[in-house]
């Protein structure tokens, strides 16, 4: 697993600070209580994807204690890190000791999956594309029907808004499912309330062409941009944004492909239902599709169990 950590800006330099659940600072041997005289220290670089103003870097392999670990992204001002250079974002790293814990031994790679798939249910070699592709969407399905434990993956990004009178954020290019936005004003936290567009469009019907402006109180998402409104009165608000992660494509070099770690069988039965419609055998496709459903609901019920949910029901899609 490489690029575990991930910042966005317009240009720049950008470099991480990583700090462990005690409070203290990686510098890049071991771990310290903060110290502004060793500052320098505390910098892991970042390499910018192409031009795109996506930045990533490795987690240190130096950090061989598994935990949860904190990450500041800043962006730099001067010829050095130094304390004044603003955050641009914030994330956290499940880490093993030698790798995020999402790509564990316990999940089964690309390759392996599929060897899996044609052993098990479907016997042909000359799908494999395709069945990268039905896997692919399959774990998709699974995410979009329910927030399972493994897909929730929660990242943060603090963001602000540069220029008064502009209301837009860009979502981050691993943005998945919305957890919550929250205004951070000096030492206070509030969060947003979400409207759907059209509820922002009748609420903020000026906003385009008005420029009045207040404290935010509300949020909408459209076109891979946070809408605020109403437009915020200044632009020393941090916007600190929780979402879990979206699942990419699955190929014969994915380390650890999301629910083969234990429900394996389950998405084994979706990939079947895909595939064998490809191949226009439907009698099967139909058998596993409802294999994958009474499988479903069995691990949906285990999951809410876990979590406390107790019997609520799930909302259809899209509500």
């Amino acid at each position: 697993m490489s690029n575990e950590i991930r910042g966005v800006s317009a240009s720049g330099t950008l470099y991480a600070r990583i700090m462990n659940r005690a409070g203290l600072w990686w510098n890049g041997s071991s771990f310290e209580a903060y110290s502004a005289g060793n500052y320098a220290n505390y910098d892991v670089s970042m390499t910018e994807q192409g031009d795109s103003g996506v930045y990533v870097a490795d987690f240190p392999s130096g950090i061989t204690t598994g935990g949860t670990y904190e990450y500041f992204v800043h962006r730099q001002s001067g010829g050095s890190p130094a304390e004044a250079d603003v955050v641009t974002g914030t994330g956290t790293v499940d880490w093993s000791g030698t790798t995020s814990i999402i790509a564990s031994s316990d999940s089964m790679t690309g390759s392996d999956f599929l060897d899996y798939l044609i052993r098990h249910g479907f016997k042909r070699t000359d799908k494999d594309e395709e069945l990268y592709e039905c896997i692919s969407d399959a774990i998709q399905e699974l995410r979009r029907r329910f927030m399972f434990d493994e897909a929730e993956m929660e990242t943060e990004t603090t963001d602000q808004i540069s220029v008064l009178g502009d209301f837009k954020l860009d979502i981050e290019d691993d943005f998945g499912l919305l957890l919550g936005v929250i205004i951070e004003d000096d030492d206070t936290g509030t969060p947003l309330n979400q409207l759907t567009k059209s509820q922002f469009d009748n609420k903020y019907s000026s906003i385009n062409v008005e420029s009045d402006k207040g404290y935010p109180g509300d949020f909408t998402i459209y076109k891979s941009q946070i809408y605020i409104g109403p437009i915020p009165d200044q632009i020393t608000y941090n916007y600190r944004i929780s979402y879990s992660s979206k699942g990419g494509a699955v190929t014969s070099a994915t380390t650890a492909v999301p629910f083969t770690n234990l429900y394996r069988d389950m998405l084994a039965d979706n990939v079947y239902a895909r595939i064998y419609k490809v191949v226009e055998d439907y009698d099967k496709s139909g058998f596993f599709r409802q294999e994958f459903e009474r499988k479903f609901l069995d691990v949906e019920r285990r999951e809410r169990n876990n979590s406390g949910e107790g019997t609520f029901t799930v909302m259809p899609v899209g509500m």
